[in-house]
């Protein structure tokens, strides 16, 4: 089924960036909306999965029986988002989704941040001091990539943090996989 949701979430943020690039949220935005979402959902049929899928100027929203994602201005944190996991504070969150195989929650959370990536490593590296981590930092002529890997008995997370210096914000994303 993750295969499905890498898919699906590839073909709507394709289409959700095609709309926003090209202006096209008009009256006949809503056919292609109606288009689009037919065939994301025949595609995940074809793959032996049901989903419903809604394309708005929102943003894209995908739900399956094994979970939802959301990709765009109304995407928010997944329902059941462990709270032992720590999101940056203020992180405004463009893409997430939670999926479900073998009664067991996986989770990612990207978002993007107005604060320095080192800045944010370093709230990370506080906020995972009682877990098992690992920790990188690789910096080249156009920015910064930070990550740490992150475990305790019930979740591994992943987060990565890119700091792109031409750019104004920072992208952090976040992967966690329950145990």
């Amino acid at each position: 089924m993750k295969k499905i949701v890498a898919l699906t979430a590839v073909i709507s943020l394709s289409i959700f960036m095609l709309f926003s690039v090209s202006g096209c949220f008009n009256l006949g935005q809503k056919v292609a909306e109606k288009v689009t979402e037919k065939a994301v959902e025949k595609a995940i049929e074809s793959e032996g999965g049901e989903a419903e899928v809604d394309i708005g100027e929102e943003g894209v929203s995908i739900k399956t029986d094994e979970g939802e994602m959301t990709i765009g201005g109304g995407a928010e944190l997944p329902e059941d988002f462990p709270k032992v996991v720590p999101v940056y504070p203020d992180m405004q969150i463009v893409s997430s989704w939670k999926v479900t195989e073998d009664e067991k929650d996986s989770f990612s959370v990207s978002g993007i941040i107005g604060d320095s990536g080192k800045e944010i490593f370093d709230w990370y590296k506080s906020q995972f001091s009682n877990w098992d981590t690992e920790e990188s930092e690789i910096t080249s002529g156009e920015g910064s990539t930070y990550s740490i890997n992150a475990g305790n008995d019930n979740y591994d997370v992943g987060v990565i943090i890119m700091d792109v210096e031409s750019e104004d914000e920072v992208t952090v994303m976040i992967y966690v996989d329950e145990l």
